[in-house]
């Protein structure tokens, strides 16, 4: 009797072995799909928001307000041993017309920085991410605000927020 060549021949054991992975396979595939369909809400739930690029802020808040993103890329380390490090790109908006509140902020540069790097010093990944980036935000708007004097920022946003392991 001739073989052919795509001819197999499977043991007993190769075909549970088959039947198995077939069966796993195809119940990740219905439960994937019913996930999908049933929840569609939670899908990326876990994943962080993405900031706006601060010149679609710009345009969406018109000539009333400037962009402040002259504070950089930072790159902070946390609390935990050894360190993690963070970038962050901090930038907030405040209004066109304010000079002196531009001035203080070009003037105030250096130690608006420090503040950012002094938080993320105090504080450990796992707390920064169980406090979450909206929480973050929060208390760094105060703590900014606690240095400046001829003006406030009112919403800060983060074009990156990274962790690096």
């Amino acid at each position: 009797m001739k073989r052919h060549f795509f001819q197999l021949r499977f043991t007993a054991f190769q075909k549970v072995l088959l039947a198995i992975f077939a069966f796993i396979f195809i119940s990740l595939i219905f439960v994937t799909a019913y996930r999908i369909t049933a929840h569609p809400d939670k899908i990326g739930a876990d994943l962080r928001k993405i900031d706006p690029e601060p010149v679609k802020v710009e345009k969406k808040s018109g000539a009333k307000t400037t962009v402040y993103s002259d504070i950089g890329r930072l790159r902070a380390i946390t609390a935990d041993v050894p360190p993690v490090s963070l970038i962050v790109t901090p930038f907030f908006t405040f209004p066109s017309a304010d000079e002196e509140f531009f001035e203080e902020l070009v003037q105030k540069k250096r130690r608006l920085r420090s503040v950012f790097l002094d938080y993320f010093a105090l504080h450990s990944k796992d707390e920064l991410l169980k406090i979450g980036e909206t929480k973050v935000k929060q208390e760094l708007i105060e703590k900014l605000n606690a240095e400046l004097m001829l003006g406030k920022i009112e919403v800060l946003y983060f074009n990156e927020y990274i962790f690096l392991n």
